[in-house]
């Protein structure tokens, strides 16, 4: 089983993108919005996996924390739910949004997700609420940043880091920026973070 990946990313098309490790290029689906931020970043970076294995093939699929892996495989354990529309989902919904419509039990932004009907979001909560916790991601507690919840400053920090980005700078960026913009999503995070490194 693949659990992680680290190398060069070397195509980014459509909804999937080739990391070549070893000389091996391996060909990841991923959301949207990680796939955005790979096709910005030059160097090494380390995508956490999912190795769906059916009868007529197997793919990977890629997230940039560990915290959207999880939700992502907690997804397709539901009934009817597959490796696409988890996808789908994560790629409309940031992880941290997608565990407060699971709590709150909020159809109205499951079903904002194209694909997704009153019932399957009836099922999603159903199976899901309680299971997905506060948190999801690496749990380091040192790396919490103040004025957030875990799960929104943890997910960016986690996308950083396996971007390469040391975990000291990560965590700074991440709560100067926390400290600025109140009420930002991780992938919104990450993209002003990417800027800001850029910088130094």
């Amino acid at each position: 089983m693949i659990a992680t990946l680290t190398g060069i990313v070397t195509g980014v098309s459509g909804e999937n993108c080739i990391i070549e490790v070893g000389g091996v290029g391996y060909l990841v689906f991923m959301p949207l919005p990680a796939l955005e931020t790979l096709s910005r970043v030059d160097g090494p970076v380390k995508v956490y996996t999912h190795f769906h294995l059916r009868e007529d093939g197997a793919t990977l699929y890629g997230f940039l924390s560990s915290a959207d892996q999880n939700i992502f495989e907690k997804i397709i354990g539901v009934s009817g739910i597959g490796p696409k529309t988890a996808l789908a989902i994560l790629g409309n919904l940031p992880g941290d949004r997608f565990r407060e419509a699971i709590q709150n039990e909020d159809h109205r932004t499951l079903t904002a997700v194209p694909g997704i009907g009153l019932k399957t979001a009836q099922r999603l909560t159903l199976e899901l609420k309680g299971k997905l916790g506060k948190s999801v991601g690496s749990g380091d507690a040192s790396l919490k940043v103040a004025g957030s919840s875990y799960s929104i400053s943890g997910d960016a920090v986690d996308a950083l880091v396996s971007l390469g980005y040391p975990g000291r700078d990560a965590v700074s960026t991440v709560e100067t920026l926390l400290a600025e913009n109140k009420g930002l999503t991780s992938p919104e995070l990450v993209r002003l973070a990417l800027k800001n490194l850029g910088r130094k």
